[in-house]
């Protein structure tokens, strides 16, 4: 009896080291993406588009490059563009410089750890990247006075979770498109633990979190749009999300939807996966995204 009893106790502490060690693994993948950063895809030039290549510091230090690319006219509606993580501002670049044509200046950047932007392999999915918003923020309204008298914001999964907390906290920006963007970090991060590992939230994605915190310092979750999005009233808010993406389920969005206050709107594009919705929406992507920034901003 004695000999079973030791048998179930080593096998239950080899499960817990386990668990234990999948939940730490997961929580340094979030954290510090292996081979994250890529190669721009895109540039101004390729399009034509007269630009100023930019640079600024953020309050912890780091480098982040960027682009400015103004109106064809002098214009005083400046929209910045955030990418989705794992992407670079080329990535939102091909699908969003169509927004220069209808008078308005576009400013892109890569968040830390991505495209030609510093940091050593550090990721947050929004909370350090705040940080990022803040200084590209603040170089804005101080080297293009004039550009910046009126400011929107389009973010793109990630790039839209941190728009809506922006928007949210800044009276400054006049209106948000998000397209693709979380609900909360906790959905994400165990919808994505399922998606790539077919891993359970409980026990190791909740452990997981909690290894996140601990590293981090802070508790990534109370960051996370859902809290946010009906500050953003009276300004308006404009939701794209794809009926198809596995990401960040419809029904997620459509919570963060209803939590949001007027004046808001909501554009469920047929057949789109997560990120995809331009590709998928085309002209009609165009007209939408172009018209909500002529009224609003």
């Amino acid at each position: 009896m004695s000999d079973l009893w030791f048998l179930i106790l080593a096998l239950s502490a080899c499960v817990i080291l386990i668990i234990v060690w999948a939940a730490y693994y997961q929580s340094k993948a979030l954290i510090n993406p292996p081979n994250r950063r890529k190669p721009l895809t895109a540039f101004p030039d390729q399009y034509r588009l007269i630009h100023e290549n930019i640079m600024f510091r953020t309050a912890d230090g780091l480098i982040l490059r960027g682009w400015f690319i103004p109106a064809q006219e002098e214009s005083e509606k400046t929209i910045i563009v955030l990418h989705g993580r794992g992407q670079t501002k080329s990535d939102v670049l091909a699908t969003t410089h169509f927004l220069r044509d209808y008078g308005f200046n576009l400013m892109y950047f890569d968040f830390r750890d991505s495209g030609e932007s510093g940091g050593a392999n550090l990721s947050t999915i929004e909370y350090l990247e705040l940080r990022d918003f803040d200084a590209a923020f603040e170089f804005l309204k101080k080297n293009k006075e004039s550009e910046a008298r009126n400011i929107g914001v389009y973010g793109l999964s990630m790039g839209g979770a941190v728009a809506i907390y922006e928007a949210a906290h800044r009276t400054e920006i006049k209106c948000v498109v998000s397209e693709s963007s979380f609900d909360s970090y906790r959905n994400v991060v165990a919808r994505y633990a399922w998606l790539h590992m077919r891993t359970f939230y409980f026990p190791v994605v909740s452990l997981g979190l909690f290894f996140v915190k601990l590293r981090l310092g802070v508790d990534p979750e109370p960051f996370s749009p859902i809290y946010h999005i009906a500050k953003i009233s009276p300004r308006p808010v404009f939701m794209v999300v794809g009926s198809h993406d596995e990401l960040v389920p419809l029904k997620n969005s459509q919570g963060m939807f209803k939590t949001a206050k007027n004046p808001k709107e909501l554009w469920i594009v047929p057949g789109a996966a997560h990120g995809k919705c331009a590709e998928v929406g085309g002209d009609e992507y165009k007209k939408r995204l172009s018209e909500f920034f002529l009224k609003f901003l």
